[in-house]
């Protein structure tokens, strides 16, 4: 799988807005700074603008990540963390989907919401409870790119004020450091079954405009592999599956209901496997049972939203079918 193989999985899976990034000490990469930046600030924006950068010691404005990254060596008594011994000469920072080189660390941020997801999952293939060190401080270079590297362990940070106040990271978000190993690990994990398939989207940026733009005038919002919409008492999410060929040519459309505990979910399969068949796909999930409505157009996404109503009612007909049948699933199900 190459690394932009990957980020797609990745980022799919766990609906983040930002790419991971891919962290290298010493690369052979040309030098691009123009004015020395805060290492932090080239993460999130590597990872927001899928910019580039590579950097010495004189490019880093920030004295934490001289230290942390392995530029220099402390003046006073030990630090940690950092790279040690500091002979750090040269980093660069890249979107790892367009990462030509075999990353030192991984980098990924997101909120609090989507890396609980992240955490959940990365126990589960490791067998293990997620452990965390930090302190406030020294946060992206140290606890985020360091402790990867120098322990070769998953590691999550709540950032610094440093990250907040001058690198534009937001009051929600948080940051995992990678290995290069741990993060391959992690995502070959990520595994697609038929329902999995139906709910990983095309990412925003792989839509045709006329499609986005036919389907948001339905109602939906764009999210960053979905749309999203409320319809009657229900949210609804739109996704656009691709096939083996790479090709789009059918919608799905999933609505999640809770019920109490999961002996209730368990049981409720009886009433979903008699009442959603063929064109719907359902699964239990803990306390929950997915419902996904498969929209098949049997042309290309792109030549079926040309066709203005006919998408629009094959769609709209599809939003009735649904919230009619969930109905029916939570009057015989939902106490």
């Amino acid at each position: 799988m190459t690394y932009a193989e990957m980020t797609k999985r990745f980022r799919r899976f766990f609906e983040l807005p930002l790419t991971p990034v891919a962290v290298k000490l010493n690369s052979d990469e040309t030098i691009n700074v123009s004015s020395p930046m805060r290492y932090c600030e080239m993460v999130r924006k590597s990872a927001a603008y899928g910019t580039t950068f590579t950097a010495t010691v004189d490019d880093v404005s920030c004295a934490s990540a001289e230290l942390a990254l392995g530029f220099t060596e402390p003046s006073y008594g030990e630090v940690y963390p950092r790279i040690k011994p500091a002979n750090t000469e040269k980093i660069t920072v890249t979107p790892l989907d367009k990462c030509e080189f075999e990353p030192d660390a991984v980098v990924v941020i997101g909120n609090a919401s989507k890396l609980m997801r992240l955490a959940a999952t990365l126990a589960k293939v490791e067998g293990n409870m997620v452990e965390s060190k930090f302190k406030g401080e020294f946060a992206v270079c140290g606890e985020c790119t360091a402790i990867p590297v120098m322990e070769n362990t998953v590691n999550l940070s709540l950032l610094c004020s440093g990250a907040r106040m001058f690198s534009d990271y937001r009051s929600d978000e948080l940051v995992f450091g990678f290995p290069l190993d741990s993060f391959i690990k992690l995502t070959e994990s990520l595994k697609e079954e038929s329902i999995t398939k139906a709910l990983c989207g095309c990412l925003m940026d792989d839509l045709p405009t006329r499609v986005v733009d036919s389907i948001l005038a339905l109602g939906f919002t764009k999210g960053t592999d979905h749309f999203l919409g409320r319809f009657e008492n229900e949210i609804i999410r739109l996704y656009i599956p691709k096939d083996e060929k790479g090709k789009s040519t059918s919608v799905t459309l999933h609505i999640p209901v809770k019920l109490k505990d999961a002996e209730t979910a368990k049981k409720a399969l009886d009433i979903t496997s008699a009442l959603f068949e063929k064109p719907f796909i359902y699964r239990r999930r803990d306390n929950w049972i997915d419902v996904v409505l498969l929209i098949e157009f049997h042309e290309s996404i792109n030549r079926a939203a040309m066709r203005g109503e006919k998408f629009e009612a094959l769609i709209n007909r599809g939003i009735e079918v649904m919230l009619d049948n969930i109905a029916k699933f939570k009057r015989k199900t939902v106490q």
